[in-house]
């Protein structure tokens, strides 16, 4: 598991292209964002994702996280966009919304196999953090998200116990040191116009509320 520093990617940015590269390849990254490290593999990319799920000793049909550059990346990851869920993207994105969306037909066919097809629906944001909205547009294409813990086990906060997890199957970790607790991202589902809450979080109902009478 190769390691670079977060201070030394910050100093340079010019060393995304080496995340780039790594995932252009097929390979997995490691990254903080929020309160947790996230694995990240190109959605695109069938031998990417099923690494990633089985690193994770994750079952099939459990919902996915994916992130994109900005909301103009919806027509090339979910099927349909209800006005509401594009009135809230353009509202809180980049930011701690995510969006349950289905998943665009023509995504590779073992990537939607993973996720049981039409049975379950994706999680969809622009990520807040920084450093992992330019590796999205440096990239150029959406990403499969992951926290970096085992199902169902903690620890996704904490580089050591990343490393204990993942090590042979992670290709580069961006080490950032222990990392804060800080509120998770709320997640909505929408539908034919109504907004449900199916996560609680760092947007409150009130918030959600005001977007869509604006």
């Amino acid at each position: 598991m190769k390691t670079i520093p977060l201070s030394e990617l910050e100093a340079n940015p010019k060393r995304l292209e080496v995340l780039r590269k790594v995932l252009d390849e097929g390979g997995l990254v490691c990254l903080p964002c929020n309160a947790n490290y996230r694995i990240v593999a190109d959605l695109m990319s069938e031998q990417a994702v099923i690494r990633l799920l089985q690193s994770k000793h994750r079952t099939q049909t459990k919902p996915a996280l994916i992130f994109i550059a900005d909301e103009k990346g919806l027509k090339d990851v979910v099927e349909d966009v209800d006005p509401i869920a594009l009135k809230l993207a353009k509202r809180f994105w980049p930011g701690s919304l995510t969006i349950l969306f289905p998943l665009h037909p023509d995504l590779p066919a073992q990537v939607r196999k993973q996720f049981g097809r039409k049975k379950v629906k994706a999680g969809v944001r622009v990520p807040a953090d920084p450093l992992v909205q330019r590796l999205v547009k440096t990239f150029g294409r959406p990403l499969l998200v992951s926290s970096a813990n085992r199902e169902r086990k903690k620890g996704a906060s904490s580089p050591a116990q990343v490393r204990k997890n993942f090590l042979g199957h992670i290709d580069l970790f961006i080490d950032a040191g222990d990392l804060p607790a800080s509120p998770a991202s709320t997640v909505v589902d929408i539908d034919k116009g109504q907004v449900k809450i199916t996560r609680s979080g760092a947007l409150s109902e009130e918030d959600i509320l005001a977007a869509q009478a604006d």
